[in-house]
């Protein structure tokens, strides 16, 4: 298997396991507890899980300090910031409209890719981009109707702050083991969830077996599988052929949710659900070959 193949597999592991923190986080909300314990635990969690297994694999943890800097940021600001607003998003909008809004990622990371020469583009990049869109809007079935400006201001923020986020992942994380980077990542978004929990006195720790046990798996498969196959298949296939990939989460999702919540997948679902296929099968089959070759393995 090539790299390229290698990539996008990765990247559809890693939206597989964020496909299910939809279900996970609802089952937390079930179990008592809130979005600032539910942003702590998975992140401490992740991090506290990561460092125990790459301790035990010999692995140095340490960074220069410039990329210790730079993981940091994007721990605390970057994905933390996105996990708030996309949260906050929940609050005031319906939950398909609240992904159409962040999945307006994948085409601001090609623009800004391509604004800052990171990466070149090719006519099938760009009909995978519009293929997948059509999809997720058929999948997702949002109506703005009755949306709240507050909620679709923070939905288009998170999408803005995860751009920039995998624009800037792409450029510092080709000689770092994914694990690592996901260490530093979680840890640094875990410690600002927390200290935001303390300083707004939101943290709950009267959660049931079953809600503890929901943000052991939010840290484990959205968080350790979900981060960490990203910034694996980010390595290989660049930022705009992983964005357009990740697009697949949403049709994960509504899969996962029809086997295990029993929630019904409407023709039209389905048919959007096909697009997405298609327009990742037009990614792997010709939308490679205008990536630069600045990948160098560790």
């Amino acid at each position: 298997m090539n790299d390229k193949h290698r990539g996008a597999w990765y990247i559809v592991a890693s939206a597989a396991g964020f496909a299910t923190l939809g279900i996970l986080i609802k089952s937390a909300f079930a179990g008592g507890a809130n979005i600032s314990t539910v942003l702590s635990g998975r992140f401490l969690l992740a991090a506290i899980f990561l460092f125990a297994i790459l301790r035990a694999r010999g692995v140095n943890c340490r960074l220069e300090r410039k990329t210790a800097f730079q993981l940091i940021l994007m721990g605390a600001v970057g994905y933390d910031g996105m996990s708030g607003l996309y949260a906050n998003a929940i609050h005031y909008l319906p939950a398909s409209l609240t992904s159409m809004l962040l999945y307006a990622y994948p085409a601001l990371v090609t623009v800004l890719a391509l604004i800052i020469g990171e990466e070149r583009f090719n006519a099938p990049k760009g009909i995978a981009l519009v293929v997948c869109s059509v999809g997720l809007v058929s999948l997702l079935g949002a109506s703005f109707e009755g949306a709240r400006l507050a909620g679709v201001l923070s939905g288009l923020g998170a999408a803005v702050i995860y751009s920039c986020y995998i624009i800037i992942g792409n450029r510092i994380l080709k000689n770092i083991d994914p694990m690592v980077t996901s260490l530093w990542v979680c840890g640094a978004a875990g410690l600002a969830s927390l200290c935001y929990g303390l300083i707004r006195g939101e943290l709950v720790l009267d959660i049931t077996p079953a809600g503890w046990l929901s943000i052991v798996g939010i840290a484990i498969f959205p968080t350790i599988f979900g981060v960490m196959g990203f910034f694996a298949g980010l390595r290989l296939i660049g930022a705009t052929n992983a964005s357009i990939i990740s697009m697949l989460e949403p049709l994960i999702t509504v899969l996962l949710s029809a086997l295990l919540l029993g929630e019904r997948i409407t023709p039209l679902q389905g048919f959007g659900g096909a697009v997405l296929l298609f327009g990742g099968l037009i990614l792997q089959l010709w939308g490679h070959e205008a990536r630069h070759e600045t990948v160098t393995e560790v």
